[in-house]
Protein backbone atom coordinates (compact mmCIF):
# COMPACT_ATOMS: atom_id res chain seq x y z
CA UNK A 1 0.00 0.00 0.00
CA UNK A 2 1.34 3.55 -0.76
CA UNK A 3 2.24 5.25 2.01
CA UNK A 4 0.06 8.09 3.77
CA UNK A 5 2.08 11.09 3.51
CA UNK A 6 1.88 13.84 6.44
CA UNK A 7 3.58 17.06 6.80
CA UNK A 8 3.27 18.68 9.99
CA UNK A 9 3.98 22.69 9.25
CA UNK A 10 4.67 25.33 12.49
CA UNK A 11 3.55 28.72 10.01
CA UNK A 12 5.79 31.72 10.04
CA UNK A 13 4.62 35.00 11.65
CA UNK A 14 3.06 37.62 9.38
CA UNK A 15 6.16 39.94 11.26
CA UNK A 16 8.89 39.44 13.85
CA UNK A 17 7.41 40.73 17.44
CA UNK A 18 8.02 38.87 20.37
CA UNK A 19 11.51 37.57 19.07
CA UNK A 20 11.73 34.53 21.55
CA UNK A 21 8.46 33.17 20.05
CA UNK A 22 8.52 34.44 16.27
CA UNK A 23 11.93 33.52 15.92
CA UNK A 24 12.60 30.66 18.27
CA UNK A 25 16.63 28.67 18.71
CA UNK A 26 14.28 25.75 19.51
CA UNK A 27 12.02 23.77 16.97
CA UNK A 28 8.02 23.03 17.70
CA UNK A 29 8.27 20.46 20.67
CA UNK A 30 4.48 19.42 20.01
CA UNK A 31 5.10 18.88 16.01
CA UNK A 32 8.15 16.85 17.20
CA UNK A 33 5.99 14.53 19.64
CA UNK A 34 2.92 14.05 16.94
CA UNK A 35 5.46 12.79 13.98
CA UNK A 36 7.52 10.85 16.52
CA UNK A 37 4.09 9.22 18.32
CA UNK A 38 2.80 8.35 14.35
CA UNK A 39 6.18 7.20 12.74
CA UNK A 40 5.87 4.22 15.43
CA UNK A 41 2.98 2.54 12.67
CA UNK A 42 3.48 1.50 9.19
CA UNK A 43 2.34 2.75 6.66
CA UNK A 44 2.97 6.59 6.97
CA UNK A 45 5.65 8.73 5.46
CA UNK A 46 5.81 11.81 7.42
CA UNK A 47 8.42 15.25 7.62
CA UNK A 48 8.12 18.46 9.46
CA UNK A 49 8.29 22.33 8.40
CA UNK A 50 9.06 24.57 11.28
CA UNK A 51 9.29 27.53 9.41
CA UNK A 52 10.15 29.63 13.01
CA UNK A 53 13.06 27.59 13.46
CA UNK A 54 14.24 27.61 8.99
CA UNK A 55 13.01 31.03 8.86
CA UNK A 56 10.93 30.40 5.92
CA UNK A 57 8.60 32.82 4.10
CA UNK A 58 4.96 31.67 3.37
CA UNK A 59 5.59 30.55 -0.08
CA UNK A 60 8.99 28.67 1.12
CA UNK A 61 7.06 26.74 3.54
CA UNK A 62 4.01 26.34 1.46
CA UNK A 63 6.62 25.14 -1.16
CA UNK A 64 8.34 22.60 1.04
CA UNK A 65 4.89 21.17 2.43
CA UNK A 66 3.83 20.64 -1.49
CA UNK A 67 7.31 19.17 -2.52
CA UNK A 68 6.81 16.13 -0.31
CA UNK A 69 2.85 15.57 -2.43
CA UNK A 70 0.79 15.53 1.13
CA UNK A 71 -2.29 13.51 1.70
CA UNK A 72 -2.76 15.61 4.76
CA UNK A 73 -1.55 18.54 6.46
CA UNK A 74 -1.48 19.23 9.94
CA UNK A 75 -0.73 22.65 11.36
CA UNK A 76 -0.10 23.57 15.13
CA UNK A 77 -1.27 27.09 16.56
CA UNK A 78 -1.17 29.60 19.63
CA UNK A 79 -4.15 31.86 19.29
CA UNK A 80 -1.89 34.88 17.81
CA UNK A 81 -0.61 31.92 15.14
CA UNK A 82 -4.02 31.25 13.53
CA UNK A 83 -4.13 33.46 11.44
CA UNK A 84 -0.44 32.55 9.54
CA UNK A 85 -1.58 28.74 9.87
CA UNK A 86 -4.81 29.24 7.89
CA UNK A 87 -2.86 31.60 5.49
CA UNK A 88 -0.80 28.63 4.78
CA UNK A 89 -3.98 26.81 4.84
CA UNK A 90 -5.75 28.33 1.90
CA UNK A 91 -2.29 28.64 0.27
CA UNK A 92 -1.74 24.99 0.09
CA UNK A 93 -6.02 24.76 -0.96
CA UNK A 94 -5.25 26.81 -3.38
CA UNK A 95 -2.76 24.79 -5.04
CA UNK A 96 -3.98 21.41 -3.75
CA UNK A 97 -7.39 21.37 -3.28
CA UNK A 98 -7.53 17.80 -2.71
CA UNK A 99 -5.13 17.54 0.69
CA UNK A 100 -6.44 17.70 3.82
CA UNK A 101 -5.77 20.69 6.13
CA UNK A 102 -5.87 19.94 9.94
CA UNK A 103 -5.50 22.65 13.12
CA UNK A 104 -4.53 21.40 16.40
CA UNK A 105 -3.61 23.44 19.13
CA UNK A 106 -4.30 25.36 22.35
CA UNK A 107 -6.73 27.70 20.24
CA UNK A 108 -8.88 25.25 18.88
CA UNK A 109 -8.92 23.22 22.10
CA UNK A 110 -10.26 26.19 23.66
CA UNK A 111 -13.16 26.84 20.89
CA UNK A 112 -12.88 24.11 18.42
CA UNK A 113 -16.51 24.79 16.76
CA UNK A 114 -15.69 28.84 16.44
CA UNK A 115 -12.31 27.45 14.83
CA UNK A 116 -13.68 25.75 12.17
CA UNK A 117 -16.33 28.13 11.39
CA UNK A 118 -13.96 31.26 11.31
CA UNK A 119 -11.15 29.11 9.25
CA UNK A 120 -12.89 26.99 6.38
CA UNK A 121 -9.55 26.75 5.04
CA UNK A 122 -9.49 23.77 7.43
CA UNK A 123 -10.75 20.98 6.91
CA UNK A 124 -10.43 19.01 10.10
CA UNK A 125 -9.71 20.30 13.96
CA UNK A 126 -7.55 18.57 16.84
CA UNK A 127 -8.74 19.35 20.31
CA UNK A 128 -6.60 18.15 23.78
CA UNK A 129 -4.05 16.18 23.59
CA UNK A 130 -2.91 15.15 20.04
CA UNK A 131 -0.60 12.01 19.58
CA UNK A 132 -3.46 9.34 19.70
CA UNK A 133 -6.07 11.55 18.09
CA UNK A 134 -4.18 12.21 15.22
CA UNK A 135 -2.88 8.93 14.36
CA UNK A 136 -6.51 7.61 14.73
CA UNK A 137 -7.42 10.20 12.33
CA UNK A 138 -4.85 9.98 9.55
CA UNK A 139 -5.38 5.87 10.23
CA UNK A 140 -8.81 6.06 9.04
CA UNK A 141 -8.41 8.79 6.37
CA UNK A 142 -5.38 6.20 4.60
CA UNK A 143 -8.00 3.25 4.66
CA UNK A 144 -10.49 5.02 2.88
CA UNK A 145 -12.84 6.51 5.63
CA UNK A 146 -14.32 9.77 4.70
CA UNK A 147 -13.41 12.58 7.48
CA UNK A 148 -17.20 13.14 8.03
CA UNK A 149 -17.57 9.57 9.08
CA UNK A 150 -15.16 10.17 12.34
CA UNK A 151 -17.66 11.79 14.27
CA UNK A 152 -17.50 9.41 17.12
CA UNK A 153 -13.47 9.57 17.06
CA UNK A 154 -12.79 11.48 20.52
CA UNK A 155 -10.79 14.63 20.09
CA UNK A 156 -11.75 15.77 16.54
CA UNK A 157 -14.11 18.93 15.33
CA UNK A 158 -15.26 17.76 11.74
CA UNK A 159 -17.55 19.28 8.79
CA UNK A 160 -20.65 17.18 7.94
CA UNK A 161 -23.69 17.69 6.16
CA UNK A 162 -25.58 18.64 9.37
CA UNK A 163 -22.70 21.06 10.15
CA UNK A 164 -19.68 21.51 12.42
CA UNK A 165 -19.28 18.22 14.53
CA UNK A 166 -17.20 18.69 17.93
CA UNK A 167 -16.85 14.70 19.37
CA UNK A 168 -15.86 14.34 23.32
CA UNK A 169 -13.01 15.09 25.01
CA UNK A 170 -10.44 12.08 24.25
CA UNK A 171 -9.02 10.99 28.01
CA UNK A 172 -5.46 12.09 28.53
CA UNK A 173 -2.72 9.94 28.31
CA UNK A 174 -1.61 8.82 31.79
CA UNK A 175 1.50 7.07 31.51
CA UNK A 176 3.79 9.51 29.49
CA UNK A 177 6.37 6.94 29.31
CA UNK A 178 4.22 5.21 26.45
CA UNK A 179 4.67 8.03 24.26
CA UNK A 180 7.70 8.52 22.27
CA UNK A 181 10.54 10.56 22.04
CA UNK A 182 9.87 13.79 19.78
CA UNK A 183 11.06 13.46 15.86
CA UNK A 184 14.00 15.92 16.60
CA UNK A 185 15.93 13.64 13.61
CA UNK A 186 12.68 15.26 11.65
CA UNK A 187 14.12 19.23 12.28
CA UNK A 188 17.38 21.47 11.61
CA UNK A 189 19.73 20.89 14.32
CA UNK A 190 18.93 23.78 16.99
CA UNK A 191 20.46 25.69 19.23
CA UNK A 192 17.98 24.82 21.94
CA UNK A 193 15.84 21.90 22.80
CA UNK A 194 12.80 21.56 24.53
CA UNK A 195 12.17 18.17 27.45
CA UNK A 196 8.99 18.07 29.17
CA UNK A 197 9.80 15.83 32.01
CA UNK A 198 5.74 15.95 32.86
CA UNK A 199 2.20 17.54 31.64
CA UNK A 200 0.05 19.22 33.53
CA UNK A 201 -0.30 22.31 36.50
CA UNK A 202 -2.47 21.85 39.70
CA UNK A 203 -3.33 25.58 39.75
CA UNK A 204 -6.60 27.34 38.10
CA UNK A 205 -5.29 30.91 37.03
CA UNK A 206 -7.86 33.07 35.28
CA UNK A 207 -5.38 33.72 32.65
CA UNK A 208 -4.88 30.71 31.49
CA UNK A 209 -6.70 28.09 29.92
CA UNK A 210 -4.39 25.25 31.45
CA UNK A 211 -4.61 23.09 28.76
CA UNK A 212 -2.55 20.16 29.42
CA UNK A 213 -5.19 19.22 32.64
CA UNK A 214 -4.85 20.32 36.65
CA UNK A 215 -2.94 16.74 37.40
CA UNK A 216 0.43 16.79 36.30
CA UNK A 217 1.09 13.83 34.64
CA UNK A 218 5.27 12.93 35.12
CA UNK A 219 7.56 10.42 32.92
CA UNK A 220 9.62 8.48 34.98
CA UNK A 221 13.01 9.19 35.60
CA UNK A 222 14.43 6.77 33.25
CA UNK A 223 12.71 8.09 30.58
CA UNK A 224 13.79 11.77 30.91
CA UNK A 225 17.23 10.79 31.40
CA UNK A 226 16.81 9.02 28.38
CA UNK A 227 16.03 11.20 26.13
CA UNK A 228 18.66 13.79 27.82
CA UNK A 229 21.50 11.68 26.97
CA UNK A 230 19.87 11.36 23.07
CA UNK A 231 19.46 14.89 22.80
CA UNK A 232 23.46 15.55 24.43
CA UNK A 233 25.12 12.92 22.33
CA UNK A 234 23.49 13.34 18.42
CA UNK A 235 22.26 17.37 18.85
CA UNK A 236 25.20 18.81 21.41
CA UNK A 237 23.27 21.69 21.72
CA UNK A 238 23.68 24.84 23.95
CA UNK A 239 20.66 25.02 26.09
CA UNK A 240 17.89 22.82 27.61
CA UNK A 241 14.94 24.35 27.84
CA UNK A 242 12.44 22.38 30.37
CA UNK A 243 8.96 22.78 29.26
CA UNK A 244 7.02 21.74 31.70
CA UNK A 245 4.38 24.29 33.06
CA UNK A 246 5.81 24.07 36.98
CA UNK A 247 8.60 22.11 36.86
CA UNK A 248 9.41 21.24 40.47
CA UNK A 249 5.75 20.55 40.93
CA UNK A 250 6.64 17.61 43.10
CA UNK A 251 10.05 18.65 44.52
CA UNK A 252 10.80 15.20 45.68
CA UNK A 253 10.88 14.08 41.91
CA UNK A 254 12.38 17.03 41.11
CA UNK A 255 15.50 16.31 43.46
CA UNK A 256 15.56 12.58 42.12
CA UNK A 257 15.67 13.86 38.68
CA UNK A 258 18.48 16.44 39.60
CA UNK A 259 20.56 13.47 41.42
CA UNK A 260 20.17 12.12 38.30
CA UNK A 261 21.49 14.31 36.14
CA UNK A 262 24.32 15.50 38.58
CA UNK A 263 25.24 11.88 38.50
CA UNK A 264 25.25 11.55 34.76
CA UNK A 265 27.55 14.90 34.42
CA UNK A 266 24.49 16.79 32.36
CA UNK A 267 26.02 19.75 33.73
CA UNK A 268 29.73 19.32 32.10
CA UNK A 269 27.70 19.68 28.60
CA UNK A 270 24.93 21.79 28.56
CA UNK A 271 23.01 24.81 30.54
CA UNK A 272 19.33 24.66 31.18
CA UNK A 273 15.82 26.53 32.32
CA UNK A 274 13.48 25.73 33.55
CA UNK A 275 10.02 27.47 34.79
CA UNK A 276 7.96 26.75 38.46
CA UNK A 277 5.93 27.91 40.98
CA UNK A 278 7.27 29.64 44.61
CA UNK A 279 5.48 27.46 46.25
CA UNK A 280 8.03 24.60 44.65
CA UNK A 281 11.02 25.56 45.36
CA UNK A 282 13.66 26.18 48.51
CA UNK A 283 17.08 26.86 49.15
CA UNK A 284 18.06 23.33 48.89
CA UNK A 285 16.62 22.52 45.71
CA UNK A 286 17.32 25.60 43.68
CA UNK A 287 21.05 24.73 44.93
CA UNK A 288 20.71 21.51 43.39
CA UNK A 289 19.22 23.12 40.55
CA UNK A 290 22.33 25.15 40.79
CA UNK A 291 24.79 22.03 40.47
CA UNK A 292 23.19 20.25 37.81
CA UNK A 293 23.38 23.21 35.18
CA UNK A 294 20.14 25.44 35.87
CA UNK A 295 21.46 28.96 34.57
CA UNK A 296 17.97 30.43 35.28
CA UNK A 297 14.67 29.80 36.97
CA UNK A 298 11.62 31.07 35.92
CA UNK A 299 8.97 32.31 38.63
CA UNK A 300 5.34 32.78 37.90
CA UNK A 301 4.95 36.06 39.91
CA UNK A 302 1.83 37.47 38.10
CA UNK A 303 1.22 40.53 40.43
CA UNK A 304 2.56 42.13 44.30
CA UNK A 305 -1.10 42.48 45.47
CA UNK A 306 -2.53 40.18 48.06
CA UNK A 307 -6.02 40.02 47.34
CA UNK A 308 -5.35 39.86 43.47
CA UNK A 309 -2.82 36.94 43.56
CA UNK A 310 -5.49 35.24 45.98
CA UNK A 311 -8.70 36.10 42.91
CA UNK A 312 -6.83 34.79 40.13
CA UNK A 313 -5.91 31.28 41.63
CA UNK A 314 -2.15 32.00 41.36
CA UNK A 315 -1.91 29.97 44.90
CA UNK A 316 0.64 32.05 46.02
CA UNK A 317 1.10 34.89 48.26
CA UNK A 318 3.60 38.45 48.70
CA UNK A 319 5.72 36.71 51.63
CA UNK A 320 6.17 33.46 49.81
CA UNK A 321 7.24 35.35 46.62
CA UNK A 322 9.91 37.07 48.69
CA UNK A 323 10.65 34.20 50.52
CA UNK A 324 11.60 32.09 47.01
CA UNK A 325 13.40 35.03 45.74
CA UNK A 326 15.74 35.26 48.85
CA UNK A 327 16.29 31.63 48.64
CA UNK A 328 17.34 31.93 44.48
CA UNK A 329 19.67 34.09 45.88
CA UNK A 330 21.30 32.27 48.59
CA UNK A 331 21.71 29.50 45.86
CA UNK A 332 22.78 31.86 43.54
CA UNK A 333 20.23 31.07 40.97
CA UNK A 334 19.36 33.61 38.73
CA UNK A 335 15.80 34.32 38.44
CA UNK A 336 13.85 35.40 35.78
CA UNK A 337 9.69 36.52 36.99
CA UNK A 338 7.00 36.87 34.90
CA UNK A 339 4.39 39.51 35.67
CA UNK A 340 1.13 40.58 34.20
CA UNK A 341 -0.30 44.24 33.81
CA UNK A 342 -4.08 44.09 33.53
CA UNK A 343 -5.33 41.44 36.10
CA UNK A 344 -9.36 41.83 36.81
CA UNK A 345 -10.64 44.96 38.30
CA UNK A 346 -6.96 46.31 37.93
CA UNK A 347 -6.05 49.91 39.37
CA UNK A 348 -3.19 52.16 39.44
CA UNK A 349 -3.29 50.92 43.29
CA UNK A 350 -2.79 47.68 42.56
CA UNK A 351 -0.29 48.19 39.85
CA UNK A 352 1.81 50.09 41.90
CA UNK A 353 1.99 47.09 44.15
CA UNK A 354 2.96 44.63 41.33
CA UNK A 355 6.09 46.84 40.94
CA UNK A 356 6.99 47.65 44.29
CA UNK A 357 7.29 44.07 44.66
CA UNK A 358 9.55 43.78 41.22
CA UNK A 359 11.82 46.05 43.07
CA UNK A 360 11.88 44.35 46.36
CA UNK A 361 12.14 40.83 44.43
CA UNK A 362 14.90 42.14 42.04
CA UNK A 363 14.87 39.42 39.67
CA UNK A 364 17.48 38.75 37.12
CA UNK A 365 15.65 39.37 34.67
CA UNK A 366 11.83 41.02 34.94
CA UNK A 367 9.52 40.91 32.38
CA UNK A 368 5.70 42.21 32.02
CA UNK A 369 3.11 41.33 30.49
CA UNK A 370 -0.26 43.01 29.38
CA UNK A 371 -2.51 40.83 29.99
CA UNK A 372 -4.13 39.20 27.21
CA UNK A 373 -7.80 37.54 26.89
CA UNK A 374 -6.88 33.85 25.42
CA UNK A 375 -9.99 31.70 24.21
CA UNK A 376 -10.92 29.22 26.68
CA UNK A 377 -10.17 31.47 30.29
CA UNK A 378 -11.87 33.31 32.47
CA UNK A 379 -10.24 36.53 31.65
CA UNK A 380 -11.55 35.81 28.26
CA UNK A 381 -14.51 35.23 29.06
CA UNK A 382 -15.20 38.61 31.41
CA UNK A 383 -13.33 40.29 28.72
CA UNK A 384 -15.97 38.81 26.22
CA UNK A 385 -19.02 40.36 28.73
CA UNK A 386 -17.16 43.36 29.54
CA UNK A 387 -16.50 42.78 33.38
CA UNK A 388 -13.84 42.98 35.71
CA UNK A 389 -13.33 46.71 33.58
CA UNK A 390 -12.22 45.31 31.00
CA UNK A 391 -13.44 46.87 27.36
CA UNK A 392 -12.23 44.15 24.09
CA UNK A 393 -10.74 46.03 21.74
CA UNK A 394 -9.92 43.69 18.83
CA UNK A 395 -11.34 39.82 18.31
CA UNK A 396 -8.40 39.65 15.68
CA UNK A 397 -6.39 36.75 16.52
CA UNK A 398 -3.10 38.59 15.31
CA UNK A 399 -3.42 41.34 18.35
CA UNK A 400 -3.42 37.94 21.12
CA UNK A 401 0.46 38.14 21.25
CA UNK A 402 1.98 35.89 24.37
CA UNK A 403 3.08 39.11 25.86
CA UNK A 404 2.58 42.87 24.33
CA UNK A 405 -1.21 42.04 22.64
CA UNK A 406 -3.42 45.26 22.22
CA UNK A 407 -7.04 43.26 22.40
CA UNK A 408 -7.75 45.06 25.94
CA UNK A 409 -8.56 47.94 27.40
CA UNK A 410 -8.95 48.63 31.28
CA UNK A 411 -11.58 51.10 32.54
CA UNK A 412 -9.25 51.30 35.88
CA UNK A 413 -6.13 52.68 34.29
Amino acid sequence: MTPFRVVLVNPPPFQVLEPEYDRPPFGRVGLAYLAGYLRRYEGFRIEIVDAKLERLSFDETVRRALAANPDLVGLGAFTCEMKPAAYVAKLIKARRPGVTTVIGGVHVTAIPEHTLREFPQFDIGVHGEGEVTFHELCDALRSGAAASSLTATPGLVLRTDAGIVVAPSRERIADQDTIPFPAWDMLPRGDQYIVMTQRGCPFNCLFCMNPNGRTARPRSIENVMEELRLILDRYQPKDIRFGDELFSVNMDRTHELLDAMIAAGVQKHVTWTAQTHVRFVDRAILSKMKEAGARRIGLGIETGDAEVLKATGKGSTPEMILKAGAAAKEANVPIETYFVLGHPNETLKSMKKTIDLAVRLNPDTPIFGIMVPFPGTEVGRLAAAGEAGYRLRSTNWDDYDKQIGGALEFANL
